[in-house]
């Protein structure tokens, strides 16, 4: 069987002479030469695009004729003489079995022929496909509602992400989704992205990939626009949240599928891909992607800056009740007394991230480890190490501190206690939170146990 590439096809008819010395023709061996008569196919080069027809025997002084008939055509267009050289023909384009007859004559024998069947397979080029509309790289549109989940399509009244997300977030938002011209897709997440607990990681934040949705499945699309779906085929290849897929949201990155429909709508610039996925119930994930999308500058945030204790009585307190001291209030005396504590360092910076800088010594208490409540030096993870981030929601009156050790005030008070050990340490706290009108104060608050609530005063510097 021969496979053809479009254009003219070739059978050479190659007529190989094998060399049998001998000094006479005898009746008997003239009689074998012709009688045995047969010939193979074979291929001539590593393309395939040339063959040859060899006979099995042939006297070497060429006397004998062979006449091949390529098995055309109704005249002898097709047919040819020869002792030896090629013989080339081209067969018409298209797919079709020909029966090619070899006949050979030697002077004084009864002519013999042969013949066998040849399949020409036709394999025209394909033709080229027309661009993708939505080839190229795609990231999360860097604006509030890029993402969203609610009970029902373009519902995302149970969660949305808001302008914060961009750079609390900018691991996820800096993730490419690329879409070859060849039918191919890529996650391209560089050296972290957004992880959830789901994959390991308590609390969510910025960490290093997890397999199968890290970049390496060996994937590839299809974006119909007819019908409005894009498919992504490839185990761990994905579109906006690796947790969401078709009629469900993973709980571990084992489970995930093979391939996921979304509901596609490309606007008429073909620079904006809206993204519908019903996943449990009437769920359903909404996500927004621009096409070669550049997240704008950070915007400033009113807590930008470094903060540190007032230094004056009442500082911090806790007592049981919203704003109550009654418990306790820190003194007049604790800001020298505690002077390693009040010059303590909390950073809230521009690009999201958050810093506890607490130089060499800061107050320790005996949950630490430490004999008697004093300066000591910082102990782990309540040592400034952590690489944290935090969220501040203005119109919520919230902070959020995310990474396990970040804390603002003191080290031990936590939503909904106090703690006991520093491996205790959770990876989020949040506090509620005023800033004072010119923007240098700041009050924050937090509930423990029961009643109790710790509240701090803070300055900017």
């Amino acid at each position: 069987m021969k496979l053809l590439k479009k254009g003219a096809f070739k059978i050479i008819a190659l007529l190989l002479l094998i060399s049998t010395p001998y000094s006479c023709y005898e009746d008997e061996e003239d009689l074998n030469i012709i009688a045995g008569l047969d010939f193979t196919v074979a291929t001539l080069n590593a393309e395939g695009n040339e063959t040859g027809v060899i006979p099995v025997t042939s006297p070497p002084d060429g006397r004998m004729l062979f006449t091949i008939d390529f098995g055309n055509s109704n005249d002898d267009s097709d047919v040819f003489q020869t002792s030896g050289p090629m013989v080339i023909y081209n067969y018409p384009l298209e797919t079709a079995t020909y029966t090619i007859t070899v006949t050979a004559s030697l002077p004084g024998r009864d002519s013999v022929t042969i013949t066998k069947e040849h399949t020409v397979i036709y394999i025209t080029e394909p033709e080229p496909t027309p661009d993708s509309p939505i080839a190229g790289t795609w990231k999360f549109a860097p604006e509030a509602g890029a993402f969203g989940v609610g009970p029902g399509l373009n519902d995302v009244s149970w969660f949305s992400s808001s302008v914060d997300d961009i750079t609390t977030r900018a691991c996820l938002f800096d993730d490419e989704y690329v879409f070859g011209e060849d039918g191919t897709f890529q996650n391209v997440l560089g050296n972290d992205t957004w992880l959830e607990g789901w994959q390991g990681t308590t609390p969510d934040a910025c960490g290093t990939p997890v397999f199968p949705h890290d970049g390496s499945a060996s994937a590839t699309y299809n974006y119909n626009a007819a019908m409005g779906t894009l498919t992504i085929d490839g185990t761990g290849a994905f579109m906006g949240l690796a947790k969401v897929i078709n009629g469900a949201e993973l709980s571990a990155p084992g489970e995930a599928p093979t391939s996921i429909t979304y509901q596609a709508e490309l606007s008429a610039d073909g620079n904006t891909l809206d993204l519908d996925i019903q996943v449990a119930g009437d769920g359903w994930w909404s996500f927004k992607f621009q096409k070669n999308a550049v997240a704008p500058p950070p915007q400033p945030s009113a807590l930008d800056g470094v903060w540190k204790m007032a230094p004056e009585p009442g500082a911090f307190f806790v007592g049981p009740g919203f704003n109550s001291s009654e418990w306790f209030s820190s003194s007049a005396d604790d800001v020298t007394t505690r002077a390693c504590f009040f010059d303590d360092e909390y950073v809230f910076n521009a690009d999201g991230t958050f810093q506890n800088v607490l130089g060499s010594e800061t107050w320790l208490e005996t949950w630490q480890g430490v004999g008697a409540d004093a300066c000591g030096t910082p102990v782990a993870p309540h040592d400034g190490s952590t690489s944290a981030t935090y969220s501040y929601d203005e119109s919520a009156g919230t902070i959020t501190l995310n990474g396990q050790g970040a804390y603002l005030g003191l080290a031990k008070v936590i939503n909904g206690g106090e703690l006991a050990a520093p491996g205790d340490a959770p990876g989020s706290i949040t506090y509620l939170a005023e800033l004072s009108a010119d923007g240098n104060t700041l009050e924050v608050d937090i509930q423990i146990a029961g009643d109790g609530w710790w509240s701090f005063k803070l300055i900017k510097l």
